[in-house]
């Protein structure tokens, strides 16, 4: 019987391949809105990713983002006094394939996507009278590269569109007479950041 089991167990380390080594991966990013409900304006939006990822760039990540100034411009483009912010709070799924470039450097792009809640703060009027705060369900949708040039330290680039599940009426602008960004809430965000890796 004891032979059975060592046979069992070293076909088993045999045939089964090893479990892919897990790391942490944490990144700070700076980076710019634009499109669709920003009328044209760009705005800096500040984010914190952290992500638990395999070797091979599969896994899950999650981020908070905050743009202090998102409708100040918004505002000014659309001819009425006003102020406000957008902040963002998501959990998706992160999944790239890692390849090597020359001199040991790793070039790791990606696709993400997943869902959270998205945050709209609204202040409107000369003397500040109305404000409005909208949460909404939301999703989105990226692609991205992140380059390392040791085992932990790297740079990363991302390109991501965020949109709400909801068109409330009239959305951001809750409260006012007039729906001024009518459909559900969304623009773009494009970021870079320096990612810090660690074994786990």
């Amino acid at each position: 019987m004891s032979r059975k089991c060592a046979v069992i167990a070293a076909l088993m380390v045999i045939l089964v391949p090893a479990a892919a080594r897990a790391e942490w991966l944490f990144t700070p990013l700076i980076g710019t809105t634009f499109g669709a409900d920003t009328f044209g304006q760009q705005d800096a939006m500040y984010t914190f990713a952290l992500a638990t990822v395999d070797e091979d760039l599969f896994g899950w990540e999650g981020e908070v983002s905050y743009a202090p100034d998102f409708f100040t411009g918004v505002a000014d483009t659309l001819g009425f006094p006003g102020s406000g912010n957008v902040a963002s709070g998501m959990v998706d799924a992160l999944i790239g394939a890692p390849f090597n470039a020359h001199g040991g450097i790793t070039v790791r792009p990606y696709v993400t996507g997943g869902v959270g809640i998205m945050r709209m703060h609204v202040v409107s009027g000369q003397s500040e009278l109305f404000t409005s705060t909208t949460r909404e369900f939301g999703w989105n949708l990226g692609l991205g590269a992140m380059t390392f040039f040791g085992s932990h330290l790297g740079l990363r680039g991302d390109l991501r569109y965020l949109r709400s599940f909801q068109n409330q009426n009239p959305s951001w602008t809750q409260g006012t007479n007039v729906d001024i960004a009518p459909g559900n809430f969304d623009f773009w965000r494009g970021s870079v950041g320096v990612t810090f890796r660690f074994n786990r």
